[in-house]
């Protein structure tokens, strides 16, 4: 590829360029960053020698505001407010492979789904009558999209998702036996969302299990039927939530997590790694363990 210079990508972050204007050709970790490559410090303190090393031997390093490079250094800073934010930015931009549009050739879809031109549809993949699939969006690999299931523009669905198939609603009959409630409302994913491998939203009983914006769902996630997930939601791996949960806006749940069903969780709640919620969670609280019991604000 056409190498990159670090004032053009300066530039582009609407950020300040310290030292020459540098060619990248590659992005690299920071202890592994030499002449011709793109890095990122978040603490240069913590960090001092790998930051000290990749700066002298020539390479780009995107760095708080306010960092100066060391002396003797032949290469160059980016001074950003979010060192990390800025390198993903950069990345995803300028390095990351990007999907072609279409759908593919073992990919069935039913004739009444929608897909926009501009959308990707993966090997294997399964599209049900009535789903839509909007501009941009990428569904990878032997993924199943239910019946009248929306995927959101820019949206991603990682291999091996299942979106939209019934929830888990069992009822006794007259006999006292199980039968299963059907689920007829199906899932809205909102645009730039993420649901990772292996994860499954089900679908809602009447009305939809809803997924807003930006929110991203990590692999191995289960969401149940009648969820109502907020903005910029992060569910990490092998959290559970179970039916009829919401989720408000800017919530961080952690690994192996699970709510027990009809609960709140208030925006920026923070529920911990492995914690179990069995009651609804204030905005701002962070609670942990089995139960969850509050361990103080979230501060983020």
């Amino acid at each position: 590829m056409t190498a990159l210079h670090a004032q053009a990508l300066a530039a582009e972050l609407s950020a300040t360029l310290l030292g020459e204007n540098l060619a990248v050709t590659t992005p690299a970790p920071l202890v592994d960053a030499t002449a011709g490559t793109l890095t990122f410090v978040g603490d240069t303190q913590r960090f001092e020698a790998a930051f000290d090393a990749a700066a002298r031997t020539g390479a780009v390093i995107l760095a708080p505001v306010g960092t100066s490079l060391p002396e003797g250094a032949s290469g160059a800073l980016i001074l950003v407010d979010n060192p990390r934010a800025a390198f993903g930015r950069t990345v995803a931009r300028h390095f990351a492979p990007r999907t072609e549009a279409g759908v593919a050739p073992t990919a069935r879809v039913d004739r009444t789904a929608v897909v926009h031109e501009t959308a990707h549809i993966g090997e294997y993949t399964v599209v049900r009558a009535g789903a839509v699939i909007e501009a941009h969006a990428e569904i990878r690999d032997h993924v199943v999209i239910g019946r009248d299931v929306t995927v959101g523009e820019h949206a991603l669905v990682k291999s091996h998702a299942v979106i939209g198939e019934e929830g888990f609603g069992i009822e006794k009959d007259e006999h006292g036996n199980n039968f299963h409630v059907p689920h007829i409302g199906s899932v809205r994913l909102g645009a730039h969302i993420e649901v990772g491998n292996f994860t499954t939203v089900c679908s809602g009983t009447i009305a939809p299990t809803v997924v807003g914006d930006y929110t991203k769902i990590d692999d191995h996630v289960h969401i149940a039927h009648n969820c109502r997930i907020g903005r910029n939601v992060i569910i990490t791996a092998c959290a559970e939530v179970s039916g009829s949960v919401t989720i408000e806006d800017d919530v961080w749940i952690g690994p192996n997590a699970s709510v027990i069903q009809g609960l709140t969780l208030g925006k920026d709640a923070l529920l911990g790694i492995g914690a179990v919620a069995v009651k609804s969670i204030p905005e701002n609280e962070v609670r942990i363990g089995n139960p969850a019991k509050r361990l103080g604000d979230n501060k983020r």
